[in-house]
């Protein structure tokens, strides 16, 4: 099975930022939150946070944000953005999705972004059941978990995925959404787009995700500055008690 599941921000905080500012560049997915909920005057915990790109972002709207990430060098990437841009509301916690150092029902909405710990088992992930449990045990009654992956069967970033291990990946799509299916999740296609500012930046972000040898054959799969790409949002509601 291909290794998708690897976390290359720790290693390229430059690039990784770089990359963070690419996708994404129309805030869908916040706009998906948004049909579901408000953001303004909520508790949201972003599990795995990384750098801090999306929790800073989150904090401008949100009551509180809490900024959990188990990654040394993630985490001082995280300190960094809040030195030089401070949010009072943004708190950040070192822990681990299985074991959040936070109370009971204290989110609104809890938020994981390509965290590869949420999803079926793989080879640096043999559960996520645990995961998927502290998040039910510290979101309210009513809240919501939005767990947004990478969309292996639609869009031209799954093109590339094709490029890169010579075969299809929809059987992995197929795992993951029967996966969060069986778990209660409701499963929601984001159609956005990657954005650079020229071909040679779009390269140097995409080397953070594909095998050098594969890169070249990337680029020729497509034109100009952008290309599409597909995110699998799957939605979690807690029971109301």
């Amino acid at each position: 099975m291909p290794n998708l599941y690897f976390y290359p921000g720790a290693q390229n905080p430059e690039l990784y930022e770089l990359q963070n500012s690419m996708i994404d560049p129309d805030q869908k997915v916040e706009r998906l939150i948004r049909e579901y909920t408000s953001l303004e005057g909520k508790v949201l915990v972003d599990i795995g946070a990384g750098s801090g790109f999306h929790a800073h972002r989150f904090a401008n709207s949100c009551k509180e944000v809490y900024a959990v990430e188990p990654l040394p060098g993630m985490l001082k990437q995280l300190y960094e953005r809040q030195c030089k841009d401070f949010k009072s509301n943004l708190s950040v916690v070192k822990g681990f999705a299985e074991d959040i150092p936070l109370k009971d029902n204290i989110a609104d909405i809890a938020f994981a972004r390509l965290a590869y710990f949420f999803g079926p088992s793989m080879k640096y992930t043999e559960s996520c059941e645990e995961g998927i449990k502290e998040v039910k045990r510290i979101l309210k009654s009513g809240g919501l978990f939005f767990n947004v992956q990478n969309n292996y069967s639609e869009g031209m970033f799954a093109e590339f995925l094709r490029i890169s291990y010579g075969r299809s990946l929809d059987n992995i799509q197929k795992d993951v959404e029967d996966f969060f299916e069986q778990q209660g999740f409701e499963h929601k296609i984001v159609k956005t787009i990657w954005r650079g500012k020229s071909r040679e930046e779009i390269k140097r972000a995409l080397l953070l995700e594909f095998p050098y040898e594969a890169i070249d054959s990337i680029m020729r799969s497509f034109e100009g500055t952008e290309f599409s790409y597909c995110f699998s949002v799957f939605v979690l509601k807690k029971e109301e008690q």
